[in-house]
């Protein structure tokens, strides 16, 4: 009888968050990738095991007794320890009977039995007179010495073990995480591979493509929707297939959405503009510039979905929804700590992943997704959602925006829960000769909306706010102007001849009902991040009209 074991690291991200540089995290990450796929060659060979998943922390490993299959995994543990310092939860084997889609449903509930229940807490011991990192903050200092990087301090600092491992780790070659991204990058660019390419050192770096030179950066988190679906339905054969050719196509899905950026920006000479800081199976997080931020994620969805699409279809699985993904993106200052972009980023891709999810139930249509946001200076993430809740049933955002694969436009279903995020690119460079000013009114119009809108009398308000406030507005507009605002109500609202009442507001469903939603705001927040990566930076420059007199 054969023997199925699963086995899962514990708290990744804590492990690669660890660390205070983003040099650090890519090295965390390359670490994690280089002892996934050395488990095949080395640990599994010594049991004479089969490995079906070594990815991304995750492993499913068929052996010919019980008894290897329990020796692996308590070996497995102890050199994930060894090795990257982290615990290694290894569920108890379950038997193989020839079935293995239903072995892996019960290895997968053994997993989350035994994460349920570990014993045993991991923790640093803690000592009067002792040093702690400089980097992490909460591992033992082991030396003292300068760290490398090329805007690091000449200054030496404590640091620990793990960290020193981490910043190694970094520069070896060869590099399972930057050298496969590097690869399909410069196949995209159709360039020749550089012996020593010149990687972002942390988000100062990346900084240095932001038009403005404002500095800001933006992050870039995905992850595939319904994987489980599709994983479930696999055999033993397609599951190490699509396990294994997972990080590709994220690999491939990013260097098209860079390659785009390069071809299209310039600036920074032969520096990458993209740092991927975790990317493995379905998970993406991404440092990437913060100009045409919303069009990248765009761009790197479109590539997944078309990729996955060709992938599902060649192992054979046919019963199985169109792969979609989500996306969420952060757009902040530089200085702001990476680990919180990660946070509210995650926080994004949750509501946009439950609209997907929505769709899918209701309409049965499968469609890809971007949620974002944009942190003023040093504003506290999450801050601008709380000022946008639902207030008489009206929300002032349209977000998130679903990604769709052609130029005709959504089907009329999947319209009534949004737009798509093309339609927000558009409206940003028909608007390009609006003047500031009138940019700057209409954003404060659209953020100062009634605090007491009554939901029995919503349509009324907002007809009276629109009369009173953005007709204004609208007048001091030249003609031109005018005409293009008043489409991009329509475009990013409801149409002129839709719906009830007179006003451009959009009627979505909600958690609690019908909601009325606008995506002018949105627009607004991202005005400098939201163009099209078909158009060069010179093609948004405002050519202002006269306004008229009012």
């Amino acid at each position: 009888m054969r023997y199925l074991l699963a086995a899962e690291a514990d708290k990744i991200q804590e492990f690669i968050f660890r660390s205070s540089r983003l040099r650090e995290v890519v090295g965390a990450s390359q670490l994690l990738t280089r002892f996934c796929r050395s488990v095949e060659d080395t640990l599994a060979k010594r049991y004479n095991a089969q490995v079906v998943v070594n990815d991304g922390g995750s492993f499913r490993v068929i052996f010919d007794t019980r008894e290897q299959a329990v020796a692996f995994g308590a070996d497995l543990a102890e050199l994930y320890r060894l090795a990257l310092g982290g615990s290694l939860t290894v569920a108890e084997p379950v038997t193989l009977n020839g079935d293995f889609s239903e072995a892996n449903d019960r290895a997968g509930k053994a997993l989350r039995w035994a994460k349920s229940r570990r014993q045993g807490v991991m923790a640093e011991s803690h000592m009067p007179y002792v040093a702690f990192c400089a980097s992490c903050g909460v591992g033992l200092a082991n030396t003292r010495g300068r760290q490398k990087g090329r805007r690091t301090s000449q200054r030496s600092q404590y640091l620990c073990e793990t960290c020193q491992t981490k910043t190694a780790e970094r520069d070896r070659k060869p590099r399972a995480l930057l050298d496969e991204f590097y690869e399909a990058y410069c196949e995209m660019l159709e360039i020749e591979q550089r012996e020593d390419p010149d990687w972002a050192e942390d988000a100062d770096d990346i900084a240095g493509f932001d038009l403005r030179q404002q500095n800001y950066v933006a992050y870039l988190v995905a992850d595939g929707n319904g994987m489980g679906k599709i994983f479930g339905s696999c055999d033993r054969g397609q599951m190490t297939t699509l396990s294994k050719r997972l990080t590709p196509v994220l690999h491939y899905s990013l260097a098209r959405a860079a390659a785009d950026f390069k071809r299209t920006v310039p600036g920074q000479e032969d520096m990458i503009p993209v740092l991927p800081l975790i990317l493995g199976g379905d998970d993406l997080f991404a440092l990437i510039p913060a100009p045409y931020a919303l069009d990248f994620a765009r761009r790197f969805c479109l590539a997944w979905e078309a990729q996955m699409d060709k992938l599902v279809k060649e192992v054979g699985l046919t019963d199985v929804p169109r792969p979609t993904v989500a996306a969420a993106v952060v757009i902040c200052k530089s200085k702001y700590p990476y680990a919180l972009a990660h946070r509210r980023a995650e926080e994004l891709l949750k509501e946009a992943k439950r609209r997907c999810k929505l769709l899918a139930a209701e309409k049965g249509e499968h469609l890809s997704v971007v949620n974002f946001e944009v942190i003023l200076g040093n504003r506290l993430a999450g801050l601008e959602e709380e000022e946008a809740q639902v207030n008489g049933g009206v929300k002032r955002t349209l977000r998130p925006y679903w990604i769709w694969i052609t130029n005709n436009g959504l089907p009329a279903s999947d319209q009534e829960r949004g737009i798509e995020l093309k339609q927000l690119l558009d409206q940003r460079l028909a608007l390009k000769n609006v003047p500031n000013k009138r940019l700057a009114e209409l954003r404060r119009c659209f953020e100062d909306l009634p605090s007491d809108i009554a939901v029995r009398n919503r349509h009324q308000e907002l007809e009276d706010w629109t009369t009173r406030k953005l007709a204004r507005i609208l007048q001091r507009l030249g003609s031109s102007s005018r005409t293009h605002v008043e489409a991009a109500l329509q475009s990013l609202g409801k149409p002129k001849d839709e719906g009830i009442g007179r006003h451009h507001w959009r009627e979505v469903p909600g958690r609690d009902g019908g909601l009325l939603a606008h995506g002018m705001l949105d627009l607004l927040e991202a005005w400098d991040f939201a163009q099209d990566l078909g158009h060069s930076p010179d093609e948004y420059e405002p050519q202002e009209e006269e306004e008229e007199e009012k």
